[in-house]
C-alpha cells in the first residue's frame, strides 16, 4: 500500500487526495484552503492551495491606506488678500515718546532711516553693528520688479540701528 502522508483514507467515505502547494505533503483535497493576501484595499486569492499549517494570515502591511475624500468646497469663498494686508514697513504702536529726544511719537507713524528712506522689516545683508555699512541684496527677497529690493524701495534699504 502506498503512503498517504497526512490524508485520511476511508473505504466508506472516499475523498480525493491533494498536495499542499507550499509544503508538498499529501492531504485530503477537502482540507486544503486557498491562500489570500492583501492587495490594495481588498483581499485577493493567490491561487495557492495550502494545508491548515501552511495557511498564512494576510499581511496587513500590504493593505492600502484609504484616505477619506476632501471636504466639499464652499460656494463663493472669500479668501484673505495677503498682499494688501501685508505690512513691510516698520510703524510705531500706540503713542510713545522717543527716548533720545523726548519728542512724542504718534502711533502708526512709519519709521524712516537717517536718509529719509523707509525702514523695512526684512533685513538684508550685514546685521546692524557689522562692518559692512551698505548691506547687499538678497536675490530671494520678495520685491516688485528688482529681486533683492523689498517692496516699494528703489534702493537697498539701510536697516539703521534697531534700538
Amino acid at each position: 500500500m502506498r503512503p498517504h502522508g497526512r490524508a485520511r483514507v476511508s473505504s466508506r467515505n472516499p475523498r480525493a487526495f491533494g498536495i499542499c502547494d507550499r509544503c508538498g505533503f499529501l492531504m485530503n483535497h477537502v482540507d486544503l484552503q486557498w491562500q489570500y493576501d492583501w492587495a490594495g484595499a481588498s483581499l485577493i486569492n493567490k491561487r495557492i492551495l495550502v494545508c491548515d499549517q501552511c495557511n498564512d494570515v494576510p499581511q496587513s502591511q500590504l493593505r492600502a491606506i484609504v484616505v477619506p475624500p476632501d471636504p466639499v468646497p464652499i460656494q463663493n469663498p472669500r479668501v484673505q488678500d495677503y498682499v494688501t494686508a501685508e505690512q513691510n514697513t516698520r510703524t510705531t504702536q500706540g503713542n510713545t515718546v522717543d527716548p533720545t529726544t523726548g519728542i512724542p511719537v504718534i502711533g502708526g507713524d512709519t519709521r524712516i532711516t537717517q536718509d529719509d528712506d523707509t525702514r523695512v522689516t526684512q533685513q538684508t545683508g550685514e546685521p546692524p553693528g557689522g562692518e559692512n555699512t551698505e548691506p547687499g541684496t538678497d536675490p530671494n527677497a520678495p520685491g516688485n520688479n528688482n529681486p533683492g529690493l523689498p517692496y516699494d524701495n528703489t534702493t537697498v534699504p539701510k536697516t539703521g540701528p534697531l534700538s
